[in-house]
């Protein structure tokens, strides 16, 4: 894979990576969920775009799927548990 075919993959890999890094080190941050549903957007758009570029072929499909559930593994974790305590009756 040269750097053309590359290209519209950096993004959507930088702001994955970051968002995974926001999620494991900045908990502290009075930023840390506007910074993280900002990244969450941003890699959407990023992977919107990404499958239109690359159309809907399986390899580019399961990367991007991948790509997001790394990234925005902290709102798929949030899910799951709220799916969970809703199960359960414990829902907020």
């Amino acid at each position: 894979m040269n750097l053309r075919q590359a290209s519209p993959w950096i993004p959507f890999a930088c702001v994955s990576a970051l968002a995974f890094l926001v999620y494991r080190t900045l908990s502290a941050s009075e930023w840390y969920y506007a910074l993280l549903w900002l990244l969450a957007g941003l890699s959407a758009v990023f992977a919107a775009r990404l499958l239109l570029q690359t159309g809907l072929r399986a390899w580019p499909v399961a990367a991007t799927a991948l790509g997001l559930l790394a990234g925005q593994w902290w709102l798929v974790e949030a899910l799951i548990l709220r799916a969970l305590w809703r199960l359960n009756g414990f829902a907020p």
